[in-house]
């Protein structure tokens, strides 16, 4: 008897502990802690829950940007408007990831590409592509993507310019900065002063001497704005330094009957 007297006194004590506000350990051990770990459970699985529905959404946006990159014929309004409400679904659960938002400004380009809306439509890239930098600043696919944007859709040639050489700084040796400078400098060539041009010039250079791929881009460019004369003579002044076989290729398709 006089033992579970004890053990009473001693439960009764050790219920009597309290913290330095008063509150009994045994409170907060038993009650207040697991009901703090249930909500911290609920939370994570409301985060993966929410972050993984975001990442299907954009696959689901982000394969229909490759495809029309692919076969621009395949663009529909059908098809546009599911890549518009899959990566904005994904946005709306994950509002701060850049690279949705960068994936969101394209989908809305591809709609000026299709003519389903006109420029003044899709302002609010400005918006999503200044978001995308601020959360990643270091990111150069962000700024070119922003440049080509601002150049060759809104027709804002110093801004343009101005993204491209933060493009540049970022990442100067990225495929994508350097496409993305020939293509606003491809589109407004002759308005151009001296030095927007030697940066299209040193972009197209850099396009075909890095890879098959960026040789590529950097014909269709030049035969799209009908600029082969110009490239080709900026081409041979560079001939020194550039690979025979390179040069092979660039009297071919530059400097033959260039348009």
């Amino acid at each position: 008897m006089q033992a579970k007297v004890s053990s009473s006194n001693h439960k009764h004590r050790s219920e009597l502990i309290t913290d330095s506000h008063g509150t009994p350990y045994y409170v907060l051990t038993h009650k207040v802690l697991p009901a703090l770990l249930l909500l911290c459970c609920c939370w994570l699985v409301f985060y993966i829950t929410s972050k993984g529905l975001a990442n299907a959404y954009y696959f689901k946006a982000n394969y229909y940007l490759g495809l029309w990159q692919r076969k621009p014929q395949t663009l529909m309004l059908e098809s546009w408007q599911q890549a518009a409400d899959a990566i904005q679904t994904a946005v709306k659960y994950h509002p701060k990831h850049p690279h949705y938002l960068l994936t969101q400004a394209k989908i809305n380009e591809w709609a000026w590409y299709g003519r389903f809306k006109t420029a003044d439509k899709i302002e609010v890239n400005d918006q999503l592509y200044k978001k995308a930098i601020q959360l990643r600043p270091g990111w150069p696919n962000a700024y070119a993507d922003y440049a080509y944007y601002l150049g060759v859709i809104n027709f804002r040639i110093t801004e343009a310019f101005e993204e491209l050489a933060n493009a540049k700084q970022v990442g100067p040796y990225m495929p994508e900065t350097f496409q993305r400078t020939l293509v606003v400098a491809a589109t407004h060539w002759p308005l151009l002063n001296a030095v927007q041009k030697n940066q299209g010039f040193h972009a197209m250079e850099h396009m075909v001497t890095n890879s098959l791929t960026t040789y590529r881009q950097a014909l269709q460019i030049s035969q799209q704005h009908h600029l082969q004369r110009q490239f080709c003579i900026y081409l041979k002044v560079k001939k020194a330094m550039l690979k025979p076989s390179t040069n092979k290729m660039i009297k071919r398709d530059f400097c033959t009957n260039p348009a």
